[in-house]
C-alpha cells in the first residue's frame, strides 16, 4: 500500500515540475513550451515570376511589324535581326518548304541574325523561328520568304580610286546604280560572262574591263571609277569589294590582318603595307607603322600605333580615335567566304587624301593558286602561283603581263611574301591572301616605281 502511494507522489512531483517549468528558477514559471512542439518555419517569399520574354524584329535595318496573318514579309537577301529581352536559345524550322537560311556571325544569346533565301520562282515560303528562356517562357516569330534573287539588294562598295560607294544591284532585272559620297550616281545593266558578270556603262571607252565575280553576301570586280582628283573628272577601270556582311559585335572585331593600303593626293600616289591586331573585344587596334615589314608582335614599340575603335553612327563601320578622340579613320569587318576581312575606303580625315584599304586574315603560310581579278592600272588578268612564282597573265591571251620571284622576308608576316620583277628588279611588290582573296600591291617610297599599285583577285 505504502509503494503505491509512493508511486502516486513521485508522478504527482514530476507533473508538478513540468507545469512550472522544471522546478528550477522561479521566474520562468508558465512561459515554456509544451513538451513536443515544433514550431511552424516561417515561410519561403514566393519569388515574383521572371518578366514576359519579348522579341524585336529589324528587317534591313528597320524594325518591322507582322502583316495581317502575323508573319513578318522578308526579301531574299535581306538581313533579319531579332533581338530578345532576355537570354534565349534559338530553334528556327523553315517546315521542309523552299526557304533557306545563313546564320549570321553576329547571332547570340541575344540576338538572332540571318539572310533568308527562296529557292521557288513563284511561291512565298515559311520559315518559323522559337526563342526559349529560362522558366518554360518561349516566343514565336514567323516569316514569309517572298521570292527573288538572294543576291538582290544594297551593298557597301569599297574602291580602289580611294572612294566608299553604295550599290543597288537587281539580278532580276539585270540593273544597277552605284553612287559616290557626294551623291553623284551612275547607272546601267550587267549580263553574264562566264563564271560571273559584266558591266554596261556609259563611263567604259575601248576595252570593258568592269567585270565582277559573286562571293557569298560579296563582289569582287573592276569599275570605271573617278581618277583621285582629276578635273575635269576623268575615269579609269579599278578593283572594288562590295559587300554587306559586315560584322556588327564588336568583341568578334578581334584578330590579327595582313593589310595592304593605297593613298592618293592630288600630286602623288603611296602604299603601305602592316600588320595590325584589333585585340581586347574590338576596342583597341594596333598598327606597325615601321619602315621595316614586322609581325605586329616583334615590332618595335616606338613604332607601334594603338587607336580606340568605336562604332561609327553608319552601320557595319567602326571608327578610329587617337589619344585626344579625334576620329582618324573609319573601317569595316566583312565576313568574304567565311573569312574576316578589313576593309576600309574614302577620303581621310586626319590627310585629305583618297584612301583604299584590304586586310586577309594572318596566316601561317602562302598557299600555291590561281586566280582572276582587276588593277589600279586598268587591267584585268589572271594570276598564277607556284613554288617561289607568281604571274600576271591578260585574260584574253597567254601574254604574261607580270613575272614575280616571291620569297620570304625575316620577321614579316608569314602569310607576305615579297615580289621581285624578273625583268626588272626595281619593280617590287608584296604578296597576300585568304582563302578566297589575292591580294598584291607594289613597294612603298617616293623611289619606288609600283607604289599605289593594287590588285584584287578572286581565288578559283
Amino acid at each position: 500500500m505504502r509503494a503505491h502511494i509512493g508511486t502516486a507522489l513521485a508522478a504527482a512531483v514530476v507533473l508538478g515540475l513540468a507545469g512550472c517549468g522544471g522546478g528550477g528558477g522561479g521566474g520562468g514559471g508558465g512561459g515554456g513550451l509544451p513538451i513536443g512542439f515544433v514550431p511552424t518555419p516561417t515561410p519561403t517569399p514566393t519569388p515574383p515570376p521572371a518578366a514576359e520574354l519579348k522579341l524585336t524584329v529589324e528587317i534591313a535595318g528597320n524594325v518591322a511589324t507582322p502583316d495581317g496573318s502575323g508573319k513578318y514579309s522578308v526579301l531574299p537577301g535581306q538581313e533579319v535581326v531579332v533581338k530578345a529581352s532576355d537570354s534565349v536559345g534559338w530553334a528556327a524550322s523553315g517546315g521542309g518548304g523552299t526557304a533557306t537560311l545563313t546564320l549570321d556571325v553576329d547571332t547570340g544569346a541575344t540576338q538572332w541574325v540571318t539572310r533568308f533565301a527562296n529557292s521557288s520562282k513563284t511561291d512565298a515560303a515559311s520559315y518559323k523561328l522559337e526563342a526559349s528562356a529560362s522558366e518554360g517562357r518561349t516566343k514565336q516569330v514567323n516569316f514569309a520568304v517572298q521570292t527573288g534573287n538572294y543576291d538582290n539588294g544594297d551593298y557597301m562598295v569599297f574602291a580602289a580610286n580611294g572612294s566608299r560607294q553604295k550599290l543597288h544591284i537587281d539580278f532580276d532585272a539585270k540593273t544597277y546604280d552605284l553612287t559616290d559620297a557626294a551623291g553623284d550616281k551612275t547607272s546601267g545593266t550587267f549580263s553574264a560572262n562566264g563564271t560571273g558578270w559584266v558591266f554596261t556603262n556609259s563611263r567604259i571607252t575601248g576595252v570593258n574591263n568592269a567585270t565582277f565575280l559573286p562571293l557569298k553576301d560579296s563582289f569582287a570586280g573592276g569599275f570605271p571609277f573617278a581618277v583621285p582628283f582629276s578635273s575635269p573628272v576623268t575615269y579609269k577601270n579599278a578593283p572594288f569589294i562590295a559587300t554587306r556582311a559586315f560584322v556588327t559585335t564588336q568583341a568578334k572585331l578581334d584578330g590579327t590582318y595582313d593589310r595592304a593600303r593605297v593613298d592618293y593626293t592630288s600630286a602623288d600616289r603611296e602604299s603601305a603595307i602592316a600588320q595590325i591586331r584589333i585585340s581586347d573585344g574590338g576596342t583597341v587596334m594596333k598598327q606597325c607603322v615601321d619602315q621595316k615589314i614586322y609581325r605586329i608582335e616583334n615590332c618595335p614599340s616606338s613604332s607601334v600605333a594603338t587607336t580606340a575603335v568605336a562604332a561609327d553612327t553608319e552601320a557595319g563601320l567602326w571608327t578610329l580615335k587617337d589619344a585626344s578622340g579625334a576620329v582618324i579613320g573609319k573601317f569595316g569587318i566583312a565576313m568574304v567566304e567565311g573569312e574576316k576581312i578589313y576593309l576600309s575606303a574614302g577620303t581621310s580625315t586626319a590627310l585629305a587624301n583618297q584612301v583604299m584599304a584590304i586586310g586577309v586574315p594572318a596566316a601561317a603560310t602562302y598557299a600555291n593558286f590561281n586566280a582572276s581579278g582587276w588593277a589600279t592600272d586598268g587591267d584585268i588578268n589572271l594570276s598564277t602561283v607556284s613554288t617561289g612564282l607568281y604571274s600576271l597573265t591578260a585574260s584574253a591571251g597567254p601574254v604574261i603581263t607580270k613575272s614575280l620571284t616571291l620569297s620570304a622576308i625575316v620577321d614579316s608576316p608569314a602569310g607576305m611574301r615579297i615580289a621581285f620583277d624578273r625583268a626588272d628588279a626595281s619593280q617590287q611588290y608584296f604578296a597576300m591572301r585568304s582563302s578566297k582573296l589575292d591580294v598584291l600591291i607594289g613597294t612603298r617610297g617616293p623611289s619606288s616605281p609600283t607604289r599605289g599599285y593594287l590588285h584584287i583577285g578572286v581565288i578559283q
